[in-house]
């Protein structure tokens, strides 16, 4: 994923020149053969730089299994120059506390997220029109909901006010012409209750039923989407039956696609692999709305 991301190293014209004529004596050499100098360049380039991170305490490693890539999660001493850069106080960054209780499932669930923050930078490069404006991860932001729920009692039911909250997994914006969208992100794998989830997403319709739909907005949000991605279709299949129970006016507030669908296909993340409430037909992030 970094090697997707970072833009390729710099070089002198006179370190170009000598890799110029390494790259023609290798051609040379391997006749027939099709190198890709510069990924493989850049590749170790980045390897070099995440070995320099480590051994001097600004990233720490994760190896979840043999076959799996190592995870790269920010050390302390990381978090202290982003915290300088960023002007965040450090109290509010409890770095110590989430590595040592960075487990398997922790860290699948921020690499989930991260794989599909990946896949929307590369989408949006060739999305000509759609700038990302910002991306926001999980915990940065927070709203506090209040909305009236029914439950059941061993009389029946009730009705009763039920305080909530909205965290997102990741939070962005997406500019398509004049419109500014806000997308909420749920990356989920599976271990969330159906009940939990369900109160997740009638947190998310009394957000939008207040402040977005309704006329008091200051949260300055006009338009909003709240993406569940998920590792299988059929739980992908089963959250949206879950979500039926919300509203009938929540029919386009929520989309879900399973993650198979743009992993290593990042420029499907925007194709048509999205439904709503509304029917099953699949719709485009990019194109519908």
């Amino acid at each position: 994923m970094l090697q997707d991301l970072l833009s390729p190293v710099k070089l002198t014209r006179r370190q170009q020149e000598a890799l110029d004529k390494l790259i023609a004596a290798k051609k040379a050499n391997a006749a027939g053969r099709e190198t890709a100098e510069r990924p493989q360049r850049t590749k170790r380039e980045i390897r070099r730089r995440l070995q320099m991170l480590y051994h001097h305490g600004y990233v720490q490693r994760h190896k979840l299994s043999d076959g799996e890539s190592i995870a790269y999660a920010l050390g302390n001493l990381g978090a202290e120059e982003l915290t300088l850069y960023f002007g965040i106080d450090p109290k509010e960054i409890e770095w110590t506390t989430k590595n040592r209780e960075s487990g398997e499932r922790y860290i699948r669930h921020a690499l989930m997220v991260t794989r599909f923050r990946h896949a929307l930078e590369l989408a949006l490069r060739n999305a000509p029109g759609a700038p990302l404006e910002f991306w926001k991860p999980g915990g940065a932001f927070k709203a506090s909901v209040k909305y009236e729920d029914t439950v059941r009692t061993r009389e029946g039911t009730r009705t009763q006010v039920v305080e909530g909250a909205v965290i997102p997994d990741g939070l962005f914006v997406v500019k398509v012409g004049e419109k500014r969208i806000h997308y909420f992100l749920e990356a989920d794998r599976s271990t969330m209750s159906n009940a939990r989830y369900l109160a997740k997403l009638k947190s998310y319709f009394a957000f939008y039923a207040t402040y977005v739909r309704g006329g008091n907005k200051p949260s300055g949000i006009t338009q909003m989407r709240v993406l569940s991605v998920t590792i299988s279709e059929a739980r992908k299949d089963n959250l949206r039956a879950i979500a039926q129970e919300v509203s009938t006016e929540a029919k386009n507030l929520f989309w879900f696609a399973c993650e198979k669908e743009y992993r290593g296909k990042p420029h499907e993340v925007f194709g048509t692999i999205w439904q709503t409430l509304e029917d099953d037909t699949l719709k485009s992030l990019y194109v519908y709305g």
